[in-house]
């Protein structure tokens, strides 16, 4: 078969399939980098011999120094200064005493047991100090621990990629200078200044170009991608193998220093990350003689106990002595360090090029380390949901809400379910402004697409347990539920949708539709803005004052959240209700604001009212707005015509405003200037907003006063319910 035809099968059929094995670990929810080692495997020349990477030469060096160079790179950039100063004590002896722990402990076992050179040991030993975030990530989404554990390993995963790299690296640029030792300093040096003087300044120079938005929007992405490797060719060119750490130190510099369409960069990366690891991890895989593993001594074997059994244990004991950590916690701890892709990378890179200089033990690096990756990822991600169990480690009910939409519909929601559950409310929109405002506001919040359920950090990810997508597109909204069934359960996945319940049940999409009977969320916000609408939450006979002319949206009952659920209202039960503000006398009035009083002066007429508000509203300020109303009243009574006054009154803290009704039947004499006895008291609060409103009221109330017949009719009433009665009819 011609060589170049076997080159471009190997690749493409590589690519393919290993892009197709990580769809299928997103859908399996195993960790993809098992998928690619059983794929490359059955695939390469010891079984299927579908995949050749012996064709590439030595392009698989190249492929491999590539790869690694853009995963780094993306690592780099997802490191931020928030999350490092957030991180535990724990985590940094994790990364000072463990990396030395396991480093040199491993490199102590295969020294003594192997008999090995010192600068071999010590370079297989830094290969599996890293316990990659490819790795981690989904083993973590998947198990559901407690948030401290979770954040120990998410950070340790994160953190520690860099710092094993370097290590390795460095015993790696030792292992192969030529020389005597003060050649190998000056070498070494001469590597690390190039590194860090290219990665650094060539950071500076992609953020400075990003943040003068020199480059166009359109082609940011493939600008950061193609500078990055432009910085690892021109570094491998000065000197060999200075590539790795330069673009490392770019991706850290990039990454903090927090450049425009930062996120879109990262995501970009993200992907280009993930091919890079399908396609190298898949030729690497097939790149492995099964020969190896099966010849693999008892030395090798009880290395490989070592590092699982006592190196990591007394890692995590030593790092988390004096801290808060339980025994149990401590034990899940130290089972879970799965070793991943940079491990398996760095090993083959190093092996390939070791092997090229003469050194027999290279093979020993890949055969090692993908068997400290094969037995942690099989065994310890394998069992991890069953030790947590019996650890007793696992997260609590998650109460965290992520918001899909960051408006101010959203966030009133927000306060209502923060106040009733104690969850925290994050917040993830696309529009940049609305993600300020809100930040702003004193909350959480992400720009992103809610497509995409890396969109926020996995610190935060990790304590979301409901999820609430309130865009105004319900196929949107229906599909961000789906995506969001990966993290959360179905049942917790709640959606505005402008369809009848009857609908949506035909269709049977992901996530529970709710509030049907709602306008669009954006148009809620601007009524909301514009105090066309308000919520208020039940309180006791408020609560059922108002049901009938509100809309229920949730209902709190012992921290749980229920929606467009009828719930009785009671001393546990709080429910938030959505009132548009009537505009109209007719729409004030509810039977528990009528009154048939006996009261021989104005003033004891209004206590009598007041008294009654109190009852109903025991929220308001009562003493000022009684000093407010009497003090007016008793200067000037707004006397109509027929017996009736119209006291009234702008109130700050009202969100809509009020009518009380008084029927006094022996009437009060206010002298009025038709010479009738007051028999009929409208008392009207207002919000001191809307001054127009009241205006618009005491219209209303003027032209019923206007009407004799109408004020008779209000006068023979015996019940509340049939003095509304007329006052519609009379509306009408």
């Amino acid at each position: 078969m011609d060589i170049s035809y076997l080159q471009l099968t190997t690749l493409v059929l590589a690519i393919f399939v290993g892009v197709c094995l990580f769809i299928l670990s997103r859908h399996t929810r195993i960790p993809p980098i098992i998928l690619l080692l059983i794929g490359g495997i059955i695939l390469g020349p010891d079984l299927l011999g579908l995949i050749n990477p012996g064709s590439l030469g030595d392009g698989l060096r190249l492929i491999v120094s590539l790869s690694v160079a853009i995963i780094l790179f993306e690592g780099g950039l997802t490191l931020h200064p928030q999350g490092l100063k957030k991180t535990p004590k724990v985590i940094w002896q994790l990364l000072t005493l463990g990396v030395l722990i396991t480093w040199l402990g491993t490199a102590g076992l295969i020294y003594l047991l192997l008999d090995f050179s010192v600068n071999m040991s010590l370079l297989a030993g830094s290969l599996i100090i890293v316990t990659g975030p490819t790795v981690i990530a989904p083993l973590l989404k998947r198990i559901q621990i407690k948030e401290k554990i979770y954040h120990i390993l998410h950070w340790e995963g994160v953190l520690i990629d860099p710092i094993g790299v370097f290590i390795a690296i460095l015993c790696f640029e030792w292992l192969s200078i030529e020389g005597g030792f003060l050649t190998h300093i000056w070498q070494l040096s001469y590597r690390l200044l190039i590194g860090i003087v290219f990665g650094y300044t060539g950071g500076k120079a992609i953020t400075l170009l990003l943040k003068r938005e020199i480059i166009p929007e359109e082609q940011t992405n493939i600008f950061v991608f193609a500078s990055a490797l432009f910085l690892f060719g021109v570094s491998e060119y000065i000197v060999h193998e200075a590539g790795i750490l330069t673009v490392v130190i770019a991706g850290l510099v990039v990454g903090w220093a927090n450049p425009p369409r930062l996120k879109r960069i990262q995501q970009f990366k993200s992907e280009l990350t993930e091919l890079a690891i399908a396609l190298v991890f898949v030729l690497l895989a097939a790149n492995l003689e099964l020969k190896n593993f099966l010849e693999m001594g008892w030395e090798t074997i009880i290395v490989l106990g070592g590092v699982l059994f006592v190196i990591r244990p007394l890692n995590i004991m030593l790092c988390s002595y004096g801290t808060s950590l339980s025994l149990n916690e401590k034990a899940f701890l130290s089972w879970i360090a799965p070793r991943g892709v940079v491990a398996g990378s760095m090993a083959s890179l190093f092996g390939i090029q070791l092997m090229a200089l003469g050194h027999p033990e290279a093979i020993f690096l890949e055969t090692f380390t993908f068997s400290v990756i094969a037995i942690t990822i099989i065994l310890q991600g394998g069992t991890a949901s069953i030790v947590a169990r019996l650890l007793k480690v696992e997260e609590p009910e998650k109460k965290g809400w992520l918001i899909i939409g960051a408006h101010l519909f959203s966030r009133r929601i927000a306060e209502f379910i923060a106040a009733k559950t104690n969850g925290v409310c994050v917040f993830l929109d696309t529009n940049a402004d609305a993600v300020r405002e809100t930040q702003q506001d004193g909350r959480i919040a992400f720009q992103g697409n809610a497509l995409s359920t890396d969109s926020l950090p996995a610190e935060i990810t990790v304590s979301i347990g409901y999820v609430l997508a309130l865009t105004d597109n319900r196929d949107l909204n229906q599909l961000i539920c789906e995506k969001w069934s990966e993290v959360v359960a179905g049942n917790k996945l709640f959606r505005w949708s402008s369809q009848s319940l009857e609908i949506e049940q035909q269709i049977a999409g992901m996530g529970i539709p709710i509030w049907s009977h709602l306008a669009k969320p954006s148009q809620v916000s601007y009524d909301l803005k514009n105090s066309a609408v308000h919520f208020y939450q039940n309180n006791h006979e408020e609560g059922q004052l108002q049901a009938n002319n509100s809309i229920l949206l949730m209902a709190e009952n012992q921290g749980k959240i229920l929606f467009d659920q009828p719930v009785e209202s009671s001393e546990t039960t709080q429910m938030l209700l959505l009132r548009r503000v009537p505009r109209n006398l007719t729409g004030l009035l509810h039977h528990q604001h009528i009154l048939f009083i006996q009261s021989k002066s104005y003033p004891d007429a209004l206590q009598v009212v007041l008294k009654k508000m109190e009852h109903l509203y025991p929220d308001l300020p009562h003493g000022q707005i009684s000093s407010m109303l009497l003090e007016k009243e008793q200067n000037f009574p707004t006397t109509l015509a027929h017996g009736v006054v119209a006291p009234h009154l702008h109130c700050p803290v009202l969100a809509e405003p009020l009518c009380f009704i008084a029927q006094i039947p022996d009437g009060i004499d206010l002298r009025t200037f038709d010479g009738e006895l007051v028999r009929l008291m409208f008392v009207l609060f207002s919000p001191e907003s809307k001054p127009e409103l009241l205006l618009h009221l005491l219209a209303q109330v003027a032209k019923i006063a206007s009407n004799p017949e109408m004020i008779q009719q209000l006068l023979t009433t015996q019940t509340a319910d049939d003095l509304i009665q007329y006052i519609k009819t009379f509306k009408k």
